[in-house]
C-alpha cells in the first residue's frame, strides 16, 4: 500500500470513526486499498452503517477526518438494507471486494 494510505492502519479507522462518530452498527474498506491495488493518488474509501435521522450530505459531511484523502458514505441500516435488497450496483460491487472492518455483535 503506498505510503500514504499505509500511514492510516485499519485498527485506526476503527478506532476514529468509533471514537468520533458514535456507535455505528458496521465499517467497511472498500476500493483500490480493499483490493490492493491502491496507488500514491489513492484515497480511503468507506461504507459506513449508523442510526441517524440526519440528511445523507450532512452525514458524509460530518464523517471522521483522517489525515489521508477519504471518501466516506454513512447508511441508516434501512438504506443498507433496501440497497442490497434492490441489487444496487454501488453497494454490490461495494461488498464484492470490499473488507468489512466492524460489525456491531447483536445483543
Amino acid at each position: 500500500m503506498p505510503e500514504r494510505l499505509s500511514s492510516v492502519s485499519r485498527e485506526e479507522i476503527v478506532e476514529t470513526i468509533l471514537r468520533d462518530y458514535g456507535p455505528v452498527e458496521k465499517i467497511i474498506l472498500f476500493g483500490s486499498a480493499a483490493r490492493g491495488e491502491a496507488d500514491e493518488y489513492s484515497d480511503l474509501d468507506l461504507i459506513i452503517v449508523k442510526e441517524t435521522d440526519k440528511p445523507f450530505v450532512r452525514r458524509c459531511v460530518e464523517a471522521p477526518y483522517f489525515s489521508v484523502p477519504s471518501d466516506v458514505f454513512v447508511y441508516t441500516p434501512q438504506e443498507f438494507a433496501q440497497m442490497k435488497e434492490n441489487e444496487n450496483p454501488f453497494l454490490e460491487s461495494a461488498l464484492e471486494t470490499g473488507i468489512v472492518l466492524y460489525e456491531r455483535r447483536k445483543p
